[in-house]
């Protein structure tokens, strides 16, 4: 395999999956993105529409499966139809997983991640898994994608409500990871060949969501910003009239969520940014 492998990128349309073809181009690696519904084109990317079922030969040397299904009623079953496809074309993978596997709530979401990470890993395949806690980082010109990422929404919140909503006492914890730092990573174990392997990918530091709140406000000028409680089980409620909302993945909101760093770190060379500085590629 060449030290720059031509990559095929499934969920290229998503937040992450745009910025992660936008980077991989500017990197000089050859890309294919693959999208469905949204409209993707991005400069050095080959836009490629269509689901993974009409897809016979990816025409790469490694797969980058960036597509999930979170919040569909069947997201598991789909979710495994997706990574059967992938594994049938019998190319080193790359499979971004979640954070929700090492949390003990069970959720039918982190449970299918559960399940997909031992078939890659059993897979015979060379493979990296890459978990990515809490991702931001700013819009695309030109792109949007079909679900608004949620630190673009906190920070509307931050801007413009009088009272941000925070489910809960607002003392769990995130370790947001910037964009660039999730997908400079994966990259760089690429150019690497560091193949094997699985890795948690956030911040340097875990913040409580009140800490988050506060760098936000303090970037849009609101040195103070009231925050709103809504009860946990009070959100959990409401949710079940929210179309498109799973209450199971609400009962998550409340829980601690932080990683170590390092592992990735020290395989990828890269340094994560804090929050304090990336998040200002939000504003």
């Amino acid at each position: 395999m060449s030290a720059k492998p031509t990559l095929f990128v499934t969920g290229a349309s998503s937040f992450v999956g745009a910025h992660f073809c936008r980077l991989a181009a500017l990197r000089g690696f050859t890309v294919r993105g693959l999208w469905r519904n949204t409209p993707f084109s991005l400069p050095g990317v080959e836009s490629v529409r269509g689901g993974l079922e009409t897809i016979e030969d990816p025409g790469a040397d490694v797969v980058v499966h960036l597509a999930a299904k979170v919040m569909a009623d069947d997201a598991r079953e789909q979710n495994r139809a997706m990574l059967d496809r992938v594994l049938a074309w019998r190319k080193p993978v790359v499979y971004a997983s979640s954070t929700m596997v090492h949390w003990p709530l069970k959720t039918a979401y982190a449970e299918s991640r559960r399940e997909d990470e031992a078939r890659v890993a059993n897979s015979g395949l060379d493979y990296v898994i890459l978990r990515p806690c809490a991702p931001y980082g700013p819009r695309l010109v030109g792109h949007t994608p079909a679900h608004k990422e949620s630190f673009h929404t906190l920070v509307d919140w931050v801007k413009r409500l009088p009272a941000v909503p925070v489910v809960g006492d607002g003392r769990y914890r995130r370790q947001p990871v910037h964009v660039d730092d999730f997908n400079g990573a994966l990259l760089a174990l690429l150019e690497r060949g560091r193949w094997r392997g699985a890795f948690d990918a956030g911040g340097p530091d875990p913040l409580t969501m009140r800490q988050v709140i506060a760098i936000l406000g303090g970037h849009a000028g609101r040195w103070v910003t009231p925050r709103l409680r809504i009860p946990a089980r009070a959100a959990w409620l409401a949710s079940h009239a929210v179309p498109n909302m799973r209450p199971e993945l609400v009962r998550t909101f409340a829980m601690d969520d932080a990683v170590d760093p390092e592992p990735l770190r020290a395989a990828s060379g890269v340094v994560p940014r804090t929050f304090e500085v990336g998040s200002l590629d939000l504003f």
